[in-house]
C-alpha cells in the first residue's frame, strides 16, 4: 500500500512538473559568482502592494496629485514608451502586467570572444518573472517577434539548451535620428500651443526670451550631438537578444553570457553568487534577504578595472607628480570588497541601509577618515527643536589629520611636502612663534555637529543658505579658535585680518568668504568659542542663539516626541554617527520652491538650456498642489552609522505618520 501512495505521489509530482513551470531561483541562485552588479525587486507584487500603502505611494495616489501626475504619465507613456512601439511596433504596456515576481537587472562578465556592445566590457542582463502568466508572456514574445519582422529588423534565432532566443539588431544612429526627428515636433507643438495661451504679465516678458534661447540652445545642441562609434567612426550595433525559460522573460546585450543562467534554470549548474563570500557578507549587514528591493555592487570586480586603466595613464612630469597608481593606493580602495543598498517596507515604517564592504585588516586611506568611534552621538541639549537637519560625527580629529596627510603623502610626496610648508607658514604672519599644528590640530576634539534650520523665506538665495551651524568639540576651544582665524589666511580673502565683536561675553570672529561657499553671494563666516566647541556660520541670529544656549532657555531636539523611539529602530545613537531630518519641512521650502516655475533657476550651476527644456517635456511642477495640501505624508528620518569588522553600514528609518 505504502509502494502504491509513493508511486502516485511521484507520478503526480512529475505531472505537475510538466504542467507548472518551475520557479525562478532568486538572484544568489541563479546570477554567476563574478557578477559585477545586481539590482532587484526579489517579489514585485509584492513591492508594488507596498508601494500603494507606503507614504510615497499614497503622495502620487493623492488626488491633489493628479493633474502633476498625469502629466508625468502622459510624458512617460509618449516620449518613452512611444518611442520604442514606433521604433519596434512592440507595446510596453502589454509587458507590465507581467512583472509578477522577481525583476532583476544585472551586469555579468562578458564570455571571451564575445564582441563588446558600444564598447562595453560586461553584459547587461534583465530579468522578469511572469509568475503564473507564463502563457501569456509566450504569446507576447511572439508577436513581438511578429512586429519586429513587419518593423523590417533584422533578426536571426539561437538556441541556447534548447531554449530558443531571439536577437534582434538595432542602429542605434537611426533610433537617435528618429528621436530628436520626435522632439523637435513635440517642441513645435509646445511652441503652437504657447502662442495660443493667453499672454503673461509684462514683468514676465524675459521669460519668453529664456525660451526662444532654450530652442537656439537646443538646435545648437542637436547640430554638436555624437555618437558612440567603432574604430571606423559608424556607430556600433546593438544587439539585443531575448527569450523565455520557464516563467521568466531573459533579455541581453550579449547572449553568450546567457548560457550560465539558462543551465542553472534547465536543471544543469555554475559557480553562483550566493558562493561569493563578499556578496554573502552584504546579505547579512545589509539586510538583502528580507529587502523589498537592493543593489549590490561587487567593487573588487569594478577596482580591478579601474586599475588596468590607470595603468595605460603615465604619471604626469610636473612639480605634483602623481603617479596614478599610487594614488589608487594611497586612497585605499583596493580594499573595499563590496557596496550594497537595501530598502525594505513594514507597518511601521521604512528601512534602507547603506554598506561598504571594507574588511578591518584592509582599511586605509579614505576609509581612515571616516573612522567613526562608538560614542554619544545624539543631540546634545543646546541643539533647538526647531532643527530641520541634525548630525553629529565622532571622529579623532588629530588621528583623522594624521590619516590625511599620510595619504596626501602617499599619493604626491611633493603634494605632501607643499602641505606641511603651508601649514608651517600659517600665523607667523601674524605671530612668528605661532604654532598651527599645536593650535589647531592639537587641539581638535573628537566631535563634529551640524545641524540646519528652515530657510527664512522661499528666494533661491535664502534656500541656498538656510540658517546653519557648524561645531568643531575641543579641549581647549580658545587655542582651536586661534588655529581657526590661522586658517582663514587660505581664503582668497584671507589677507584681510578677522573682525571681531563681542557677544554675551564671547569673543566672535568673522571673515569673508568668497560668492558660492555659502549662499549665491559674499558672506562672512563667524566663529567663536564656548562650551567645550568651536562653532562657526554665516547667520549671526542663528549664532547668538547658540551662545546663549548655555542659559538653559528654549526647547531641545533631543526631547522631540518620537525621535528616540526611531534611533532605537537603527541601532541608537551611541554608535559614532548619528543624524535627523524633519522630513516635512526639508521638503516644504523646495516643494514650494519648485511650484513657482522658474525651473532654471532651480537647476544646478552649469545645467544647459537644452537640459531645462528637455526636463519640462516630462514635469510641469507648476502642476504641483501647494505643500499643505500633501504634507501629511512626510516624517521625520533618522539615520546611524557604525563599523564593524566587515565594513561600514548606515541604516536609516523614516517612521509612518499615523
Amino acid at each position: 500500500m505504502k509502494r502504491l501512495l509513493r508511486q502516485i505521489f511521484l507520478a503526480a509530482g512529475f505531472l505537475l512538473g510538466a504542467l507548472c513551470p518551475a520557479a525562478v531561483p532568486p538572484p544568489a541562485q541563479l546570477f554567476p559568482k563574478d557578477t559585477v552588479l545586481l539590482a532587484t525587486v526579489p517579489n514585485w507584487t509584492a513591492a508594488r502592494a507596498g508601494f500603494e500603502q507606503a507614504p510615497y505611494g499614497r503622495l502620487w495616489a493623492d488626488p491633489a496629485m493628479r493633474p502633476f501626475r498625469e502629466k508625468v504619465e502622459s510624458a512617460l507613456i509618449e516620449q518613452l514608451m512611444g518611442d520604442l512601439e514606433k521604433d519596434t511596433g512592440i507595446k510596453v504596456a502589454d509587458y507590465l502586467p507581467l512583472l509578477q515576481g522577481q525583476v532583476t537587472v544585472a551586469l555579468i562578465p562578458r564570455p571571451a570572444g564575445t564582441s563588446p556592445a558600444a564598447g562595453a566590457e560586461r553584459a547587461l542582463v534583465l530579468l522578469v518573472d511572469s509568475g503564473d502568466k507564463s502563457e501569456v508572456l509566450k504569446q507576447r514574445l511572439s508577436e513581438a517577434r511578429q512586429k519586429l519582422t513587419e518593423a523590417k529588423k533584422a533578426l536571426k534565432s539561437e538556441r541556447i539548451r534548447d531554449v530558443e532566443f531571439t536577437t534582434v539588431v538595432l542602429d542605434p544612429k537611426e533610433m537617435k535620428a528618429n528621436s530628436k526627428a520626435r522632439s523637435k515636433e513635440r517642441a513645435s507643438k509646445a511652441a503652437a500651443a504657447a502662442k495660443d495661451a493667453p499672454k503673461a504679465p509684462a514683468d514676465g516678458a524675459g521669460k519668453d526670451k529664456d525660451k526662444d534661447k532654450d530652442k537656439d540652445a537646443d538646435d545648437d545642441d542637436d547640430d554638436g550631438d555624437s555618437d558612440d562609434a567603432t574604430a571606423g567612426g559608424e556607430p556600433r550595433k546593438i544587439e539585443l537578444s531575448f527569450g523565455q525559460v520557464g516563467s521568466a522573460l531573459l533579455v541581453t546585450d550579449t547572449l553568450k553570457a546567457l548560457e550560465p543562467l539558462v543551465a542553472v534554470m534547465t536543471g544543469g549548474s555554475a559557480p553562483l553568487l550566493a558562493e561569493n563570500e563578499d556578496y554573502q557578507a552584504s546579505v547579512t549587514s545589509g539586510g538583502l534577504h528580507d529587502a523589498n528591493a537592493y543593489a549590490w555592487v561587487n567593487f573588487a570586480s569594478v577596482f580591478r578595472t579601474i586599475e588596468a586603466g590607470a595603468d595605460k595613464i603615465k604619471p604626469q612630469a610636473n612639480a605634483i607628480g602623481v603617479d596614478p597608481r599610487k594614488a589608487l593606493a594611497a586612497l585605499g580602495l583596493q580594499g573595499m570588497k563590496s557596496l550594497a543598498v537595501s530598502a525594505r517596507q513594514t507597518p511601521d515604517g521604512e528601512f534602507a541601509i547603506f554598506t561598504l564592504g571594507v574588511p578591518e585588516a584592509v582599511r586605509t586611506g579614505l576609509f581612515k577618515l571616516i573612522a567613526v568611534e562608538p560614542k554619544d552621538s545624539g543631540p546634545p541639549s543646546f541643539v533647538p527643536a526647531d532643527a530641520v537637519k541634525f548630525q553629529r560625527w565622532r571622529v579623532d580629529g588629530p588621528k583623522t589629520w594624521a590619516a590625511l596627510e599620510a595619504m596626501l603623502q602617499q599619493v604626491s610626496p611633493q603634494l605632501g611636502g607643499f602641505l606641511q610648508m603651508s601649514m608651517a607658514a600659517l600665523g607667523k604672519d601674524r605671530d612668528p612663534n605661532f604654532d598651527f599644528r599645536k593650535s589647531f590640530i592639537a587641539n581638535l576634539g573628537n566631535d563634529l555637529i551640524s545641524y540646519e534650520k528652515a530657510p527664512k523665506g522661499r528666494t533661491l538665495a535664502e534656500l541656498a543658505d538656510p540658517p546653519s551651524l557648524t561645531l568643531v568639540g575641543s579641549g581647549n576651544a580658545d587655542q582651536l579658535v586661534a588655529g581657526f582665524r590661522a586658517a582663514a589666511g587660505l581664503l582668497p580673502t584671507g589677507a584681510e585680518e578677522p573682525k571681531v565683536r563681542e557677544f554675551n561675553g564671547r569673543k566672535v570672529y568673522g571673515v569673508k568668504l568668497p560668492a558660492g561657499m555659502a549662499g549665491s553671494s559674499e558672506s562672512v563666516l563667524e566663529f567663536a568659542a564656548s562650551s567645550g566647541f568651536v562653532v562657526m556660520g554665516s547667520h549671526p541670529a542663528t549664532l547668538e542663539e547658540f551662545l546663549r544656549s548655555a542659559e538653559g532657555t528654549g526647547k531641545s531636539l533631543r526631547d522631540l516626541p518620537g525621535l528616540a523611539d526611531a534611533a532605537g529602530r537603527v541601532g541608537g545613537m551611541s554608535q559614532g554617527l548619528f543624524g535627523y531630518e524633519d522630513s516635512r519641512e526639508v521638503a516644504r521650502a523646495k516643494w514650494e520652491a519648485f511650484r513657482q516655475g522658474d525651473l532654471a533657476k532651480m537647476m544646478p550651476v552649469g545645467t544647459g538650456a537644452a537640459q531645462v527644456r528637455s526636463v519640462k517635456e516630462w514635469v510641469d511642477f507648476t502642476l504641483l498642489p501647494p505643500f499643505d495640501e500633501v504634507s501629511k505624508y512626510f516624517s521625520l528620518t533618522v539615520y546611524a552609522g557604525s563599523w564593524d569588522a566587515q565594513g561600514f553600514s548606515v541604516k536609516a528609518f523614516s517612521p509612518r505618520v499615523k
